[in-house]
Order: structure tokens, then sequence, then C-alpha cells
């Protein structure tokens, strides 16, 4: 039997098995419908199970972490220097945290986006100029596995991750008695699409606004000089200079429209008990959405220390930050969604997109007429 492929709970794609499996019988591929999932070469496994002891697949049973959010340390913060705030997605806590510790050599592991290559994933580093690419947020889920296998039991780690990626890293560390060796980071994750999306996504840019396929620099959420935090947009641009760049709120690019729907999210997204019940990490970190600081255009930071590493991780850096003390009814209304609808047009936009219609027409097709058809209906029930 093949233990990979057993129990109810959805693959989350976090690659932890291919580290784990002492034969090296599991490698990481796209599927069909663009996520990353296990290919197991069934002439090498064992079936030895151990893929099992980091597998969120498992969580129901192996979970070992009382870690939920209430009744922990809640914050929100800011770095005190205002260039790297406007310089971060959100408030900047990651940047400074990542730079403390690159500073007491700690090797950092975070994600980039590599545009030239057109992928996402996790690397280990030392160097400044990786740490700037690593501090924004990217919406493509990361390749682990090829970062992940370099760690070393004789060295120190910053590790940020998606909630599951953590999970699995937690589980991983454990079963090799390397807990002391790692400050585990996460963040509150709304999902992660298809690879599909981006492709489809790539074609419009460069058929619509005359760009080459080849791109030089993406930022996910660039912040607008204007309205800065609230309304920051994906930014763009190829190996020629050329450039396009969302004038409004990120939520009004095309990409972003398709992402915020849920119509081509991961499965394990929609139900994920890493959201808002478990958490595998020594910190979480998040804009600070909601009433409460809708006033700062500047950024915010919701963070949540999980463990008295995070707490001793908070005392390192705190000096470094404008900060505020918040409650658990706080967390609740910045991230208020413990688990996504699933769109009921997820299949039928998962199969669109490995088609030949453009990401507009498949837009138009699926999703304005519906979006109209609620406007009409409230203007309506306003008369």
């Amino acid at each position: 039997m093949n233990h990979i492929n057993t129990n109810t709970n959805p693959c989350s794609s976090c690659g932890l098995c291919a580290i784990s499996c002492f034969h090296d019988a599991i490698t990481f591929g796209y599927d069909e419908n663009g996520f990353y999932k296990p290919i197991v070469n069934e002439s090498k496994c064992t079936d030895c199970g151990i893929c099992c002891k980091v597998c969120y697949k498992y969580l129901d049973e192996k979970f070992p972490f009382e870690n939920t959010f209430k009744n922990k340390l809640i914050y929100a913060a800011w770095s005190k220097d205002i260039n790297i705030v406007l310089k971060s997605s959100s408030g900047g806590v990651g940047y400074e945290l990542t730079s403390h510790y690159c500073n007491a050599g700690y090797k950092i592991c975070g994600v980039i986006f590599d545009a030239p290559n057109d992928v996402c994933k996790h690397i280990i580093t030392e160097s400044r100029e990786d740490i700037e690419a690593i501090k924004t947020s990217k919406y493509l889920q990361s390749y682990t596995i090829e970062a992940f296998s370099q760690f070393k039991k004789d060295e120190q780690y910053v590790v940020i991750g998606t909630p599951c990626q953590i999970y699995g890293l937690r589980r991983w560390i454990h079963l090799k008695k390397w807990n002391d060796n790692f400050i585990l980071v996460d963040f509150f994750c709304h999902g992660t699409p298809s690879f599909n999306l981006w492709k489809k996504y790539k074609e419009y840019i460069c058929e619509k606004f005359q760009l080459d396929s080849k791109w030089q620099l993406v930022n996910f959420r660039k912040k607008n000089l204007e309205s800065k935090w609230h309304k920051n947009a994906i930014s763009i641009q190829d190996l020629y200079g050329r450039k396009y760049e969302q004038n409004q709120a990120f939520s009004e690019d095309l990409f972003f429209k398709f992402f915020l729907n849920n119509s081509c999210l991961n499965e394990a997204c929609h139900r994920c008990r890493l959201r808002l019940d478990h958490c595998a990490s020594d910190i979480r970190i998040a804009d600070f959405w909601g009433a409460k600081y809708v006033a700062n255009n500047d950024g915010v930071n919701l963070v949540i220390i999980n463990t008295p590493k995070g707490e001793k991780v908070w005392e390192d850096i705190k000096d470094k930050l404008v900060i505020e003390k918040c409650n658990f009814e706080d967390l609740e209304l910045s991230q208020p969604i413990r688990y996504l609808s699933m769109n009921p047009k997820r299949s039928i936009t998962l199969s669109e997109l490995k088609g030949s219609k453009s990401l507009d027409k498949i837009y138009d097709k699926y999703f304005r007429r519906s979006i109209l058809c609620k406007g009409l209906s409230y203007i309506k029930k306003r008369i």
C-alpha cells in the first residue's frame, strides 16, 4: 500500500514527504490542474510509512502541538524605519526578524519569485540582497524540496512558509531532533492557486500590454505612493524594461480576481485546519486588516506569539518595532475566515485554464455576469 495516497485530508503540496523519504521514492511535479503533487516510485518505496509522520493528510491523528491562538500574546506592529515599511507588503516585521537573525549568524530560508525562470521557490541564504527579495508577499505555492533538503543539524535557521509547509517541517525536525536549530514563522494564508492560472495570466498580460514573455521582476503587492498599503497592486517588468502596473487595488487585477473568488485554489486550502484551529509555528504574522487600522496607510502587521521560543524572538526584535498589544477578538476581526467556501465553478475554471481560451474570456464567461447580477439585485433592493 502507498501510504502517501491514503487518508481523507487533501494533499497540501508542502513537499515534506519527499524530504523525509529515506529511499528517494517521492518526487514532486505539477499535476494536470497546476498543483504540486507527490509522485511515488513504487519500485523504490518500502512501505515504511515515514512520509505519514510529516504529512498534513494525517493531521487529525498525528498533530502534537496544542497551539491555537486563544490566550496567546497578540500584537499590532510595524518597523520604526518607514523605508522598511514602505518596501514591505505590510508592516515590515518579517524583514526586521530575518535581518536581526541574519546578523546573529542564522541562515534565512524564505521564498523568492524567480521571474526569469517563472518559479516561486524557497531558498536558504545569508545574503542581504536575497533577504530583500524574500520580504515581499508571493501568491503562488513555493517549491520547497531543493531548499529544505539542504538543512544541516549543526546550523541554525529562520524558516518562513505557509502554515502547511511549517507544519510538515515542524514534524520533520521533531523526528530529526533538530528543534533547537530552527525558528519557524508562518502567516495567515488565503490559499495557493493553480499554476495554470499564472500561465494564463502571463499570456493575457503579454498580449494586452505588449510585454515580452520573459519577465525580469514581479512584485505581487507593490505599495502605491498615494493609497499605499490598502491599495497595493501587482507590478511587472520584462527583460526590456517594459512595465505593467495595476493602478487600482490589487483585487481589481485579473489574477487576483480569480485568486480571491476561490475558483482555482488547491483543494486542501478550502478546509485548512491550520488557518485558525492549529498552528505549528513559533510566530505567525499577517496583515492587520479590518477597521482597527483602516486609517494607517503605510502598513501594519498582526503578530501572534505561539511558543516560548517565539517569545524569545519577540524580545530580540521588539526594540525595532512600534508595538500595540491586542487580543483574540482583534485577531478574529482582522482574519475572520476559518474555512474558505469552494467556488461552485471551481471544476469548470480548472478545466478552462487547461484549454485555449484567454483568461479575460474565461472571467467574462463565468464570473462577470454573476457580479453584474449581484449588483443589479442590490440596486433593486435599494429602490
